[in-house]
């Protein structure tokens, strides 16, 4: 795609995407002061709970797997907000609770942070800039990056990831004296590895033009791939209403791929890691009720990228960092279908007024 068509692009979803390589650099390094003081005081807590809705919950997830291995020994959970905040679990002034959210004043995860608060908790928040941060009683508040044009957020769940990412770093140095992960990685590599990944922004843009009309698209991953698979599942109903399913590779196999036909669309998320191989097993069942797949990966799995309907190959980086470079085509995926509807991907269809009305009678 020419520089001249990308300057005919109308919608802010698109220039969002652009812009998360520069985002994730810049996210982590505007907080750096900030995340070591946050960092001493958590790697302190017995438990970290991570809560967040929606595409703020796949922050908060992918989030999970990065403390896990570079937290330390730190015991932390995600909990969705709603469930925090009506259901537990029971908290003390040990624990530390996080709230991830791209403006700051969702519901439940307001409620959540105020109730750990109360409960004596350490808190912190993760918003865009300008988020409506008075709202939750917190002790500490990381602003990402200005906030998302389009209701399909993107370079925002960016931002959140890389503050998470160095809140990691930092508190497994706390915790251990050593960091398992270098702050050159954060700063420069990864930026510049998700920058690589936009370059495969045609072939997408063709997968988009070729795969539109699938009955349904499912999308599987491992670990913390299959967190991307749920959030461009979520992205694609937000952005053009088509049914799609994200699902982690285990939880395909046990049931829903029995409701799969013919006319359906897989997309098999495949970097090296330890879900690669179950993901290759899963191309064999696609094939045998005769559907199609596309395959995101680093190129290690190359039985995938063999006999798949088509595919494209991100720069290899290990798990879960890996949830982002293919998360990258994926978005562009998304907006390209978007644009073969005919939707509006910023929209989150409120410019149909049933929808409209809809979005009226409750309070996200």
């Amino acid at each position: 795609m020419s520089t001249e068509q990308r300057l005919k692009h109308p919608f802010h979803m698109y220039e969002a995407i652009l812009a998360q390589p520069q985002a994730f650099a810049h996210a982590a390094k505007r907080n750096e002061t900030l995340i070591d003081e946050c960092a001493a005081r958590i790697a302190s807590c017995e438990r970290l709970f991570l809560v967040g809705i929606g595409t703020s919950h796949h922050a908060a997830q992918v989030g999970e797997h990065l403390m896990r291995l570079y937290g330390g020994d730190l015991f932390t959970q995600t909990v969705h907000s709603f469930d925090f905040a009506l259901y537990g679990p029971r908290i003390t002034p040990r624990d530390c609770v996080i709230g991830i959210s791209h403006r700051g004043n969702k519901l439940y995860t307001v409620d959540s942070l105020n109730h750990a608060h109360k409960a004596g908790c350490y808190t912190a928040i993760i918003t865009g800039e300008g988020g409506a941060i008075e709202a939750a009683q917190t002790d500490i508040s990381f602003p990402t990056v200005p906030q998302d044009k389009s209701a399909a957020h993107t370079v925002s769940y960016i931002g959140a990831i890389s503050v998470l990412s160095a809140l990691a770093e930092r508190i497994g140095f706390h915790r251990t004296g050593t960091s398992l992960l270098p702050k050159s990685f954060l700063h420069y590599k990864l930026p510049e590895v998700l920058l690589a990944a936009l370059g495969t922004e045609n072939d997408m843009a063709s997968f988009a033009h070729e795969q539109v009309n699938r009955r349904r698209i499912w999308l599987v991953g491992g670990g913390s791939n299959a967190v991307t698979a749920h959030e461009i599942a979520l992205k694609i109903k937000e952005t053009s209403y088509l049914q799609a399913e994200g699902m982690s590779i285990e939880t395909i196999l046990h049931g829903p791929f029995q409701c799969a036909e013919a006319e359906d669309l897989f997309i098999l998320i495949a970097p090296t890691g330890a879900a690669q191989g179950r993901v290759v097993e899963l191309a064999g069942l696609v094939q045998q009720i005769g559907a199609a797949y596309l395959v995101v990966s680093d190129g290690t799995a190359e039985s995938l990228h063999t006999d798949a309907t088509g595919s494209v190959i991100v720069p290899k980086v290990s798990e879960p960092f890996s949830s982002l470079t293919c998360l990258v085509p994926l978005q562009l995926f998304t907006y390209y279908l978007a644009l073969e509807r005919g939707t509006n991907p910023d929209g989150f269809r409120l410019e149909d007024p049933r929808f409209a009305s809809a979005r009226s009678l409750v309070r996200l």
